[in-house]
Formats: C-alpha cells, structure tokens, sequence
C-alpha cells in the first residue's frame, strides 16, 4: 500500500444519559453495558488505530442524582480513555457552575466551539483539537445548537458574560486557526439531532469542508450513515445499546478522504466479552461512593416489617424476593435469608436503611434448572444431614414459588418435601424453569441443594443486586405492602429439646 495512505477506524456514541448496566433479553442475551462497551473497545483498540468520540449527554439528571451528581458516571467514562467529548444538553442539568467544575473531572478534552467569554473574547470550552490518529491528522470541533446555550441564560451573571458563536462561524474560525498545521481530515462532534445535522450539512458554506459529522441527540437507530452535501452523518442510539464505527482510508498527501464505511455496532456478548476491570470500578464508585449522606427517602413500606427467624418464610424476604422476581427474567427466585440483615425495617427507608437491610452488593444469575432437579434439590436441603442438621442453608422465595414442606420428626428422619407449586402449578418434572440466583448463592449451590450448575445453564443478568434493588423501589412512588404469606408451609416443626 502507499505509505501515504492510511487505514484508521474512528469510534463514535452518543446519549450515554449514565445507563451503565446492561439488560438481558429474553433469550438471556446480555446487551450493552460499560463492561461490554470497553471490552468492544479494548479489542478495535488492539486490532486498529482508533479515535473514540462520546458526542454529549453523557450526564444525566436521574433518579441516582442526588446522591451522584454524575460522579459515577464521570469515573467510568475516564476508564473508557475517549480522545474526545462533546457538549449535549444534559451536561447542564445541574448548572453551568457544576458543569465547569466537571469539565475538569473528565481526563478527556469537552470540546465546544459556540460559547464565547464576551469581554474577554475567549473561549469558555476548548473549541477543537488537533489528533494524530495512525498518521492521520484530524481536527476535531465540538458544537451545539443555541437552544442549549439558551439553558445557561436564567443566570444573571451568565447572560452578562457569554454569547453564542455561531456554529458556522465557529466552524470556519477553527478550521483557519489551524489551516497551517497540515490538516487532513475534519469532523465535527454534534450534538444537534438528526433533523438538525440535516440541515446543518445541507447549508454548509461552499467555503467550508467537513469530512465527517459524528452526530447525537435523537436516540434513533440508524441503519446506515446518511450523506447530506457530501457529509457522511452518523450516530449511535442511546445508552450503552451500541456504538458508531467508521473505518475510513485517508490520502494524507493530498489531504483527502478516499473511502470509509459505517456500521452500527451492537454491544453483546456476540461482538465483545467483558471487561472486568471496570467491573471493579463500577463496584467501589457507583455502589460504595456516595457524596452525600444516604438520609434521602427510597420508598414507604406500609408499616414495619420483620424477618425474626432466617428459618421462616418472612415480610421482608418476601418483599425483597418479589422486587428480584420483577427485576429479572425468572419463573421464581431463591434468595438467601442471611443477606436479609435487620429484623425490623419501616415504615419510611432510607437508602442508609436499605444498605443495612441488604448490605451485600452482588451479582445475580438466571439459572436453568428442571423440575426434576428442583425436586431432587429441596429433598437434599430438608434432608437429615450426617452432622444432625437437617438445612444447610435458609431461605426466602419470590411469588410464583409455594412449597409444603412436613417437619414431624425431623431430627431423627428428616423433613419431608410435600408439594412444590410454580405459578400454582405442580412442579413438572420434566420442564425447564428459570431460577434466579445471587452469585453466593449459585456458589453455594452445591452445598444446599447437593446440586452442581452448569456453566452454561448460568446467565449472568446483572452486576449490582444492591443497586438494582434500591432502584426498583426509588422507582415505586406508591406505599409497598408485604405480599401474604403461604410460599413456604413449614408444618409440624419442633426446635429440638436442649
């Protein structure tokens, strides 16, 4: 190939809006994610030279905000290493002060060429940057439309000392401000919308020449990039779903671009693997860190309620079971009544009182288990054990889940298993069920059911219990009443005679 033509790849999202976690299907595909994003990234970064732009509303005012303020969402956008961001207009629900402030947070540059210090006829953002990617030189102008400039205006003091550049004229200051620095290709980071980087590449100046323009806003799915007045236009959906690639040939003697082609992304465990790392991150600064204290109310219980016996079927196992069983994909869930960890709460929680109740921050498993093996399972656990126990572990179980279990003369033979009801139909042998699990719990699998899972019977459905939990409920606006008991008969039980 002539040395003077070069192959890079630029990577490209949009609309982040701090959705970090992935969602499963119900094929229990795991689809996007921070993990899988950076694990996508991570393998073009090692097969390609690579430019990764996020083109605005990585922030977002949200349920978690007041107790974040994005500085969750700040620290893992950090990981990723982009080589550029844009502004969009969520980076400012919060206020231009916060904003500032967290430009300085980000490691990246926040590139953005329309606001103007008035008096002191400089710029407020950095308005573009120059890259060497693989050899090529790219000039990179981040821009905004002046409907979000607008947002910054209900301040006083903001009005008096900022004023909107023009969008074309910023665009033909920095392209001339660098017209000596050999220059090969020039894109644009958006974050007008679709409909607005129509018009934006229809009306470009004849004296104005873009190469790309890498776009955010609209949360659509495009199937292919558009060209408008010979601009390639394109932008990833929303979240962390999938990402925007151009691979791209480059003439970089006679600073032209030869070729590209695009292809929206799709982040799963079919194109990427997970990147562990930020895994780790994710645990200590989304579900450790908070930056304010925990006082503020997630939900209204109906009144206290009490798990006084791990033993027995109890309120808050069957509420914190429920909420599990309405989060993920499951026919019922198992959950350990040890990581249920007060024996009061109510009736106002605090997400401080939620971390006393479920402090155990965790990963959580949809099992595929048969009807058969679920019998055989609950058999073991009420089982007489050589050390004279007859469980070695207890439990709380979601709606969806009834067991009859007859406890006469169980330290001398054991108890017996009864009945086992899902979705109020006996248990089939023969029928696969979905059963969702907590990591330790899958872990200890073995030992309380006398049971070994699969690995690919395992599906990984989500990174934080603990997160999830609280969400599920900061979610609910209503008052949440205990569910009626009758998931697990224990009848004719003694406690043995000392």
């Amino acid at each position: 190939m002539n040395n003077n033509i070069k192959e890079i790849t630029i990577l490209h999202t949009n609309d982040i809006h701090g959705q970090l976690n992935f969602t499963v299907g119900k094929d229990f595909t795991v689809h996007g994610g921070i993990s899988l994003l950076s694990g996508y990234i991570n393998k073009v970064r090692e097969e390609k030279d690579v430019f990764l732009g996020i083109c605005g509303d990585i922030l977002q005012e949200d349920i978690r905000g007041s107790d974040y303020k994005g500085t969750n969402t700040v620290e893992l956008i950090n990981y990723l290493e982009p080589d550029a961001l844009s502004l969009g207009n969520h980076e400012l629900d919060y206020g231009l002060a916060h904003l500032l402030i967290f430009k300085t947070c980000f490691k990246s540059p926040l590139l953005c060429a329309n606001i103007l210090i008035s008096n002191l006829e400089q710029m407020l953002f950095e308005p573009s940057r120059i890259y060497n990617v693989g050899g090529v030189r790219m000039l990179v102008i981040g821009i905004i439309p002046e409907a979000f400039f607008n947002r910054v205006l209900t301040d006083e003091f903001c009005r008096s000392m900022l004023t909107y550049k023009d969008t074309y004229e910023a665009i033909r200051d920095e392209i001339d401000a660098h017209k000596d620095e050999h220059v090969d290709l020039v894109v644009l980071m958006s974050h007008y919308g679709i409909e607005g980087d129509r018009a934006l590449a229809e009306n470009m100046p004849d004296d104005i020449h873009i190469d790309l323009l890498l776009g955010g806003h609209s949360h659509i799915l495009m199937k292919e990039a558009e060209v408008i007045n010979g601009i390639p236009i394109a932008q990833s959906s929303y979240g962390t779903v999938d990402i925007g690639r151009f691979d791209l040939k480059v003439d970089t003697e006679n600073k032209k671009l030869l070729s590209w082609d695009w292809n929206l992304v799709e982040i799963s465990e079919s194109t990427s693997s997970f990147d562990y790392g930020v895994d780790d991150l994710a645990d200590r600064v989304v579900f450790n860190k908070k930056v304010q204290s925990n006082s503020s109310k997630v939900c209204q219980f109906k009144e206290t309620y009490t798990q006084k016996s791990r033993l027995f079927e109890s309120d808050l196992g069957n509420l914190v079971s429920d909420a599990f069983a309405d989060l993920y994909p499951v026919d019922f869930v198992i959950l350990q009544s040890g990581s249920l960890r007060q024996e009061a709460c109510g009736p106002i929680m605090t997400e401080k009182d939620f971390n006393a109740l479920y402090p155990f921050d965790d990963k959580f498993y949809v099992c595929k288990l048969t009807g058969k093996e679920i019998r055989d399972g609950f058999n073991y656990l009420f089982s007489l054990k050589p050390d004279g126990s007859i469980m070695g572990g207890t439990f709380q179980y979601s709606k969806g889940f009834r067991i009859e279990v007859d406890g006469d003369d169980c330290w001398n033979k054991g108890c017996v298993v009864e009945k086992i009801m899902i979705h109020d139909k006996e248990l089939d042998d023969n029928k696969t069920y979905n059963v969702g699990l907590t990591k330790n719990c899958v872990k200890g699998f073995m030992k309380y059911f006398s049971l070994d899972i699969p690995e690919e019977n395992k599906n990984l459905v989500s990174l934080s219990t603990y997160h999830d939990l609280v969400g599920y409920y900061l979610r609910y606006d209503g008052i949440v009443e205990a569910p009626k008991k009758g998931r697990f008969i224990f009848k004719n039980f003694k406690w043995p005679e000392s």
